[in-house]
């Protein structure tokens, strides 16, 4: 009896390309932990929310284990999503109670998100104790311009501005900024413009062979961005909620 070639399948699976962060702890207390969460969640909202999250813990290591768990517990209330344990450095009794799986990545796969917990220090003019007031609004900025190509595994922010690239980007680089990205090489590594919530942003690249391009936390990740759309002088807008990729 021959199969039949039509039948579906009792499983499939299908090529996709996950993009996960690698969020490294060092040692500090609740509060710092705390407040460095809440320093970066406010930073990229959208972005942080849905960002698949592997954590290292290996500066961790002497750390009790129940402390160690409820630094996991405070990430997740945080909104972070974890999917994993960086392998180095954790114990088996951890992983169990944790419900997380044990993950071998590259000290620099999809782009660490270094959290150092040090608590800041005071501004002029600010003790100590005036650690729970706002901080001052961040002045704008004006373009960041990096002048050299952006490699694999660095991550390059322009803070309250724009981002502009004179040369080319690699695969495993990230470029994110609060207003446009610019960049006058090829694009290969990843591109969030926007990454506060701006959707007026754009990213203009000389040529577009991007892993990632978002816009106001809206995204579209290589398997999606078709071979058409791909290619020289490319301008990415948000049109409601799709992202747009076309000549420019």
């Amino acid at each position: 009896m021959t199969a039949n070639p039509s039948a579906i399948q009792p499983i499939e699976f299908k090529g996709r390309m996950l993009l996960v962060s690698i969020l490294r702890l060092h040692p500090s207390d609740a509060r710092a932990l705390h407040q460095a969460l809440e320093a970066r969640m406010g930073e990229a909202p959208e972005l942080m929310r849905d960002m698949p999250v592997v954590v290292d813990l290996e500066a961790m290591a002497g750390m009790g284990e129940q402390d160690l768990l409820s630094l996991l517990e405070t990430l997740r209330t945080h909104g972070v999503k974890l999917i994993g344990l960086q392998r180095n450095g954790v114990s088996e009794p951890l992983v169990e109670r944790a419900g997380l799986p044990l993950i071998s990545m590259g000290s620099r796969a999809g782009g660490e998100v270094p959290l150092r917990t040090t608590p800041p220090a005071p501004e002029k003019g600010q003790t100590a104790g005036d650690e729970d007031a706002p901080p001052p609004p961040a002045p704008y900025s004006p373009s960041l311009l990096v002048d050299q190509p952006v490699r694999s595994g660095q991550q390059v922010y322009a803070r309250g501005g724009d981002l502009v690239v004179t040369g080319a980007v690699s695969a495993g680089a990230e470029l994110l900024a609060d207003g446009h990205i610019h960049v006058y090489g090829t694009l290969r590594g990843k591109a969030l413009a926007g990454v506060r919530g701006q959707a007026g942003a754009r990213i203009f690249c000389r040529r577009l062979e991007a892993e990632l391009v978002s816009i106001a936390g809206h995204y579209r990740i290589a398997e999606d961005i078709l071979d058409a759309e791909r290619g020289e002088n490319r301008v990415v807008t948000l049109c409601g909620e799709a992202i747009r990729i076309t000549e420019i």
